[in-house]
This record gives C-alpha cells, sequence and structure tokens, in this order.
C-alpha cells in the first residue's frame, strides 16, 4: 500500500505537465510500470483515489487464510519472460476468477475474499468492506492476460469502471494480479507465496510496451473522467483519507474488543483459583485415625511416605484440602494423609459419649468434702455437669489428657473444677 502512496504523490506532482505533453506523460508511464512490483494500479489512486485501486495488489501481508489453497507439489516453472501480446478474455477460468473476486469486493465479502486469495491481512479485509459501502458496482470489467511463470499461472491485468454511490460518472481504474493453479487445477489470486524471481518475472512483464501503453490509456480516461466530473474529483480526492479513518477506527475497536476478551479470560481464571483456594478449608484441630494409614510427603499417592499413623491415634490438622488429602503434623513435620481417614476428635468423643450410659445416681450419704489445692488430669473423655448430678445440665466435654484446677473432691464422688471461668463438677473416677 505504501508503494501505491508513493505513486499517487508522483502523479500529483506531475500532473499538469501529464496533462500538456504527450511525450512526457508517455514516457513518466512506462516508468512507473517498470518500476512497480508486484502493484495494483488502479489508476484512480494514481491520481489520488489512494487505497481504492489497491485492493489487487500483489503485496506480503500478515494472515495466511488459506494455506492449503496453494499447491503442495512443486508445478514446472519457466522464469523465461515470453515476448507475446496481452489477450483480452482468453479464459474461461480466469475471467470466472475475477467476477466472483469483483462481486465479492462490491458486496464486501470476507469470506469470499479469503477463500480466493492466499493471503489477506484483517486489516484490509476492513478495509475492502469499508470500501463497498461507496460502491454500486464494477462494471466493464476485461481481464487481460500474458503466462505467468508457473505452468497454468497467468499475470492479468484486470480493466473496470466503478460506479460510486451517489455518482453519476464511472471512474476508470486497472489493477494487476497474479493468478496461480492449486493442487486441483482452480484458480486463486497468490499475493504472499512469491519469492524474488517471481516478482523479477512479474516487473519485466509490466515493463513491456503493449502492458506500459495500456496503463497510458487508462490513465487518460481516467483523467478525463474526472475533468469531466466535478462530482467525482471531489469524492475520489477525499476517499483514501475517509476510508483511513473509518478502518482506524474499526481496527482500534478490534483491539479494545480483543482486550477487553482478555482481561475477562484473565479475571475467569483468576476467580477460578481464588475459589479454589477458599476451598481448601485451612483449619486447626485434633483429628483422630480411622484406620492405620499412610503420611505422604506431599498430597499424592506417589509422594514418598514418611510415616504411618495408627487407628485411634490422634494429631493436629492444619488444612483440608479440596483434592481430599489433609495436611497434618506429623512429630513435627508437615505430612499428608487421605482425608477420609480422618475425623474430628470432637466427633468421635461426642458419638462414644452419646453411646455410652450415663453414670448411676448414687444415694445421697452423709460424708465428709476435701478441699484441695492443685490440678486434676482427665483420665478419659468426660461431660462437665453444673452440679455434681448426671442429670444436671450439661457445661461441656473435658477431653482425655486435659488438665484442670481442682476446687474440691467431694465424698460423694464428683470433684468441683474450673471449666472455662466456670464452676464445674466431673465424676472423680474420670480424673486423677
Amino acid at each position: 500500500m505504501g508503494f501505491m502512496n508513493k505513486v499517487a504523490k508522483l502523479f500529483a506532482q506531475f500532473g499538469n505537465k501529464l496533462k500538456t505533453e504527450k511525450q512526457f506523460a508517455k514516457m513518466f508511464y512506462i516508468a512507473v510500470a517498470v518500476v512497480a512490483v508486484l502493484i495494483v494500479v488502479l489508476v484512480a489512486v494514481s491520481c489520488g483515489k489512494g487505497e481504492t485501486a489497491a485492493e489487487g495488489d500483489v503485496q506480503q501481508s500478515e494472515i495466511t487464510t488459506d494455506e492449503a489453497a496453494v499447491g503442495e507439489t512443486a508445478p514446472t516453472v519457466d522464469y523465461t519472460v515470453p515476448d507475446v501480446a496481452l489477450e483480452e478474455n482468453a479464459y474461461a477460468d480466469v475471467n470466472d476468477l475475477i467476477n466472483r473476486y469483483f462481486n465479492a469486493m462490491t458486496n464486501g465479502d470476507s469470506a469470499t475474499i479469503t477463500a480466493l486469495r492466499d493471503v489477506v491481512s484483517q486489516e484490509e479485509l476492513i478495509k475492502i468492506e469499508k470500501e463497498s459501502a461507496y460502491i454500486d458496482e464494477f462494471d466493464g470489467i476485461k481481464v487481460y492476460t500474458k503466462p505467468g511463470p508457473m505452468t497454468g499461472s497467468y499475470v492479468a491485468f484486470v480493466y473496470y469502471e466503478i460506479k460510486f454511490t451517489n455518482i453519476n460518472t464511472l471512474a476508470p481504474g486497472l489493477t494487476t494480479l497474479y493468478v496461480c493453479p492449486k493442487e486441483d487445477g482452480s484458480l486463486y489470486i497468490c499475493d504472499g507465496n512469491m519469492n524474488d524471481q517471481d516478482t523479477e518475472y512479474i516487473k519485466s512483464i509490466v515493463a513491456q510496451t503493449d502492458v506500459a501503453d495500456l496503463f497510458a490509456m487508462v490513465e487518460t480516461k481516467y483523467a478525463e473522467a474526472i475533468d469531466a466530473d466535478a462530482d467525482l474529483n471531489a469524492f475520489m480526492s477525499n476517499l483514501a483519507t475517509k476510508l483511513d479513518e473509518e478502518v482506524s477506527q474499526a481496527m482500534a475497536q478490534i483491539q479494545a474488543e480483543e482486550g477487553a476478551q482478555a482481561q475477562e479470560q484473565a479475571d475467569a481464571q483468576q476467580e477460578a483459583q481464588e475459589q479454589q483456594e477458599t476451598q481448601s478449608q485451612a483449619v486447626e484441630e485434633l483429628v483422630k485415625a480411622t484406620d492405620t494409614v499412610n503420611v505422604r510427603a506431599s498430597d499424592s499417592e506417589n509422594a514418598d511416605r514418611i510415616g504411618r499413623v495408627a487407628m485411634g491415634e490422634t494429631i493436629t490438622r492444619y488444612e483440608k484440602k479440596e483434592n481430599g488429602w489433609s495436611r497434618v503434623d506429623y512429630n513435627g513435620n508437615e505430612g499428608y494423609i487421605k482425608s477420609e481417614y480422618l475425623e474430628p476428635v470432637e466427633s468421635a468423643s461426642n458419638s462414644q459419649e452419646t453411646a455410652e450410659p450415663e453414670e448411676e445416681e448414687q444415694e445421697d450419704a452423709p460424708a465428709t468434702d476435701i478441699t484441695a489445692n492443685g490440678e486434676v488430669t482427665i483420665k478419659e473423655t468426660v461431660n462437665v455437669r453444673k452440679s455434681a448430678s448426671t442429670t444436671a445440665d450439661k457445661l461441656g466435654v473435658a477431653y482425655q489428657g486435659e488438665t484442670y484446677e481442682l476446687i474440691m473432691e467431694q465424698a460423694d464422688g464428683w470433684c468441683k473444677i474450673k471449666f472455662n471461668g466456670q464452676t464445674g463438677y466431673v465424676k472423680t473416677e474420670f480424673v486423677e
């Protein structure tokens, strides 16, 4: 596209001389043709039409959209430039390809354009779509061809006249297309899969006299058209700038949407990670093994075994993970046990307490209470009552191994203790 802008500037600088000196004009057109490398020469672009003339430009682009279109087997290639005359509408399959391509250009049909070309960028597709809004039709299409370097390929020069919306005068134009065969024999427009020899070959074709004369003829017709219609002249002068603005806005919107989509994906991943971390329950509780179980170095059955916990043995659990493992303290080190083999000690003691019968109420008998100072250790998990009776309200549970301040050892078989800031009673037989 940059080359066409340079061509446009050259025509603008020499415009007056082109109109007044016919010999100079012809030499100039030939010079432009010689230096044009795989050009899409829409004469409208050359006189200020800008990118409109470059839709068929043979160029490198960004996105390979139909790599399968290029034949996988190497056809015969001959880079000897033939000295043959231009042929007009000589090949039905070439004409069909060109007509389908220009019909897609008229309608802004990105899917068809992508199917007919081997390489096309997203930006160019957007430009074609935007430009189609200003085009009613391509009229008077003529396809001039010369043999390409590959067997079954063509260098095509396509003449057309554009009918722009609300403009009466048709604008003549000319574009250069490199038409190549697929492996199945069907044709496509080759924009990207070319080497330096292909480039030099097409440059030589463009430099031939009959091609240069064709360029000059179309240039003259275009100059006559814009001279005869002030509306066409004004429209063509502004079209390139207008299209650049529309394409820039569309690309900016696409980039913004892609950025928003990427952010949404990142947020979703972050949320999933946070949810997973939340689901891993951080705890610190005493648990009991429900069976003899291995202790692993990490939360995997394939991790190294660092020891065993016997059934009924109690350990401290620090984390109950979502993946079915528990992080525990094992002899002062971190270890992992399957959560299914652990249960909180409170749950175990509660079930035991529920199952065991309450101690029988002893008959009151006169006795002497013994006041004592010191502590008692719970020998077996037992209920703590509000008064010295098995039917009194329960303050809580004292677990095996816990120690409490002893207030009084009573003669009735109960001990009065300090329990969580309150006075409680436990059976003397369960303490020492």
